[in-house]
């Protein structure tokens, strides 16, 4: 296959979830869902193991990888409720899944073997790893290497003889376009094969049948978006790409330059992208007021009271001594709140965007401020495309994993994305909407990620930072402010810096994590 596209519905704004993290909770559910229907049959008990060393094994239960797997076994829905009480729901429909910490030989941090049985007695062991921002890969199936994503509808034939004929015959009751993968292993081989088409029972069933298949595995895909096999006439891929297609076809939105990529890069119209950014919208909206009101008095992890609708009474009727800096009092709050939103004991469904640790900064930076100007969800959502814009860049050029190159990839380029936003709700153009982004990351290089526990501290601090930054850098922009390092060359160089970092610095394993308060909070928070 050639070039990967990323899309804006599927690595930058996504998924609408209920959990404490994209990687860590969504990435399994992923994993999980796609191992149920691999499975075929409803799953009986099994064994999930990670590496002692990986981030799963200090986290997988706080951030909750463990009912992340289970629910998407169980086929519950990852922005529902059943989410919170998947293990409880297992136990009850007798399903038993074990979590196991163990050496692998596969090092990777988010690395998760899973060893499955079916109620029929049918098993199933796959190697997966969470890349980030809820995007995963099945990188092993029953022994045989492969990478599948998650954004195609994806066969398994198990072949032991006449592998060209099995595969001609496939094809033709697919009967649409498909790669396939030839895995030898012993005397059998696995063709793996990939396709837009969605499979239906009485195609499984003729599959089924062909000679010399053995064993037919299917899912269809758990990404929003599906990929496409040949990329033709997508515009762009970088910032300076896009600011050259836009001063070629006479466009200087950021907003407009983030549809035309989405259109083309998921073959969908213009108003099918924007009814499913405006849903986006509808989740943060709903997230953002959800974080400002709740005065439940409950604490996170027994310890860290909420405060975010507090603290939004207190800038709203003046009841504080403040500093005299506008709309920045409410949104600061907003993006707190909607983090608060989900470290609760039954959080609500947020947009991970582009992943939860960095959640709460396009609900607050774009959506609310957007609303307090009383902007149109159609203006609303040309900001969230400009800032969608954005993410496509830093997909393709660096990555959003915190794991991987620090929080200045989440919270970081988040804020990017909201500057971005924030100049095209102001009306500003690409080059000034990509200049504030530059900037803002300019800010923020070498942040690291260190969650403590629950990842209350310091991850709602580090999201109403950025949407400060986010704020603050794009009215410098509107002002006329400029820098001459590209975003490109920027975004190059948070990844070069993040992937330098040691791993201590990029996980749940050093900074703040690593002081006495910090180990003793974890404790507090993990019951000891």
């Amino acid at each position: 296959m050639e070039t990967y596209y990323s899309s804006i519905f599927n690595e930058v704004f996504g998924p609408v979830m209920v959990g404490t993290s994209s990687s860590h909770t969504a990435g399994p559910y992923r994993i999980g869902a796609m191992a149920r229907r691999l499975l075929k049959d409803p799953v009986k008990k099994g064994r999930i193991s990670f590496d002692p060393n990986s981030s799963y094994a200090s986290y997988y239960k706080l951030q909750w990888s463990d009912r992340g797997f289970v629910a998407g076994l169980l086929g519950l829905a990852i922005d529902s409720e059943d989410m919170t009480d998947s293990l409880k729901i297992a136990e009850e429909k007798g399903v038993a899944i074990d979590f196991v910490i163990e050496e692998k030989d596969n090092k990777e941090p988010n690395y998760a073997y899973l060893d499955l049985e079916s109620e029929n007695g049918f098993k199933l062991k796959l190697g997966t790893t969470s890349i980030g921002g809820g995007a995963i890969e099945i990188i092993e199936i029953d022994g045989y290497p492969i990478c599948i994503r998650g954004d195609f509808n994806t066969l398994f034939l198990y072949v032991n003889d006449k592998v060209d004929e099995v595969k001609k015959s496939a094809e033709q009751i697919i009967g649409g376009q498909c790669t396939v993968k030839e895995l030898k292993k012993d005397a059998e081989c696995l063709l793996c094969i990939e396709t837009r088409e969605f499979l239906k029972e009485d195609k499984l069933a003729a599959l089924e049948q062909i000679e010399n298949v053995v064993k037919v595995r299917y899912t269809e895909h758990v990404l929003p978006v599906l990929s496409q096999f040949v990329y033709e006439g997508i515009p762009f891929r970088t910032a300076e790409e896009a600011l050259a297609y836009g001063e070629k076809n006479n466009i200087l939105s950021a907003g407009e330059l983030g549809i035309q990529y989405e259109m083309k890069r998921s073959g969908y119209s213009r108003e099918k992208v924007m009814d499913l950014m405006k849903n986006i919208i509808r989740v943060m909206r709903e997230s953002a007021h959800r974080g400002i009101e709740n005065k439940t008095g409950e604490k996170i992890g027994g310890l860290y009271p909420i405060k975010a609708a507090e603290m939004f009474d207190n800038v709203k009727n003046g009841s504080k001594k403040l500093a005299g800096i506008g709309i920045l009092n409410e949104i600061v709050c907003v993006a707190i709140g909607v983090l608060e939103s989900v470290e609760i004991e039954r959080p609500g469904a947020v947009v991970a965007s582009p992943t939860v640790g960095s959640v709460g900064i396009l609900p607050a930076a774009v959506v609310y401020l957007g609303d307090s100007m009383n902007m149109s969800d159609d203006e609303i959502a040309m900001a969230m495309f400009a800032a969608g814009s954005v993410g496509t860049f830093v997909a393709h050029q660096a990555t959003f994993g915190g794991e991987v190159a620090g929080c200045q990839a989440e919270c970081g380029s988040a804020g990017a994305m909201a500057a971005a936003g924030i100049v095209e709700l102001m009306g500003g153009t690409a080059t000034q909407a990509f200049m504030a982004a530059t900037i803002t990351i300019q800010n923020i290089l070498g942040q690291i990620c260190d969650a403590v526990s629950v990842g209350y501290e310091p991850c709602n601090a580090r999201n109403a930072l950025s949407v400060s930054n986010a704020l603050s850098t794009a009215n410098m922009v509107l002002c006329g402010f400029t820098v001459e390092i590209p975003l490109d060359e920027t975004i190059e160089t948070m990844n070069r810096v993040g992937r330098q970092l040691p791993t201590c610095l990029k996980g749940t394993y050093g900074g703040l994590c690593c002081t006495p308060t910090g180990q003793k909070i974890a404790r507090i928070c993990e019951g000891e």
